[in-house]
């Protein structure tokens, strides 16, 4: 049961979980999830930063491009944001918070062509600072929020074939979900073609649970069985691990990455 609102500072409690899958032999996945308390002198700030990333182009060609693109991001963010917030420098404004994940997913771009031949990543991030939420997003990865305004909701959109089939009205969800190009992307790092990264923000207004994870979850477990097991975190245990379990049981014909955060 989420709270109504928050009392003073935010707390952000980090569960993630991976999976290699019941099909696989390799894992093409990568994940980041990364939470700090800075008491400064000046004021305290909490940040978190969270990365879900599932490579494309083969075994080889997957597992780098999406560790790099991890890589990549992490180290901008770290430059750009977080080591001017630990010297003492002034929050970053909206505008320019957005600008470092732009920033972040360019390098990724650019580190993933020059190293990584034929191979491709999706690439999903959400940064919180103090009672604001930041995304990035390209691919087929999913960011979902839940909140008392918002049951389960995705806040990225699928740069996939068969997501803008549905669109066009062309295919149901239904088709959707067994369409032999469900895979095909039209948008991720490492292609020279439309490469644009998905931005957002939202101000954080009440408790809020964030999911982020690779098309291994959302792709074979409904979304009422994960919204189940999301509204179970109260019970204890990793409910990153209960996820993985719920698409592996599902059929697990994929990697599953899965990090879930409840800011309170």
């Amino acid at each position: 049961m989420l709270k109504q609102s928050f009392v003073e500072r935010i707390n952000l409690h980090t569960w993630s979980a991976q999976s290699v899958g019941r099909t696989r032999n390799h894992m093409e996945d990568s994940a980041f999830a990364l939470t700090m308390d800075l008491n400064l002198p000046e004021r305290p700030v909490t940040l978190g930063i969270y990365m879900v990333a599932d490579g494309m182009g083969g075994h080889d060609n997957g597992e780098v491009a999406s560790k790099i693109a991890i890589q990549t991001s992490a180290d901008t963010l770290m430059q750009t944001l977080f080591d001017p917030i630990r010297k003492g420098n002034r929050l970053p404004s909206h505008q320019e918070v957005l600008a470092m994940v732009e920033d972040a997913f360019a390098q990724a771009q650019e580190q993933v062509l020059s190293n990584v031949s034929g191979g491709g990543t999706t690439l999903t991030l959400a940064l919180v600072l103090e009672k604001h939420l930041y995304f990035g997003h390209i691919g087929d990865s999913r960011l979902y929020l839940r909140s008392n305004h918002a049951d389960f909701q995705a806040l990225t959109q699928d740069h996939s074939l068969v997501r803008r089939l549905v669109d066009l009205g062309q295919i149901s969800e239904a088709e959707a979900l067994n369409h032999p190009q469900r895979n095909v992307l039209f948008r991720a790092l490492g292609q020279t073609e439309g490469f644009k990264a998905d931005l957002g923000h939202l101000d954080l207004v009440e408790p809020t649970q964030l999911l982020l994870c690779s098309d291994g979850l959302w792709g074979l477990a409904e979304e009422e069985e994960i919204l189940k097991e999301i509204k179970s975190v109260h019970l204890g245990g990793n409910v990153a691990e209960r996820l993985c379990d719920l698409a592996n049981n599902a059929g697990g014909t994929d990697n599953i990455s899965v990090i879930f955060v409840e800011i309170r």
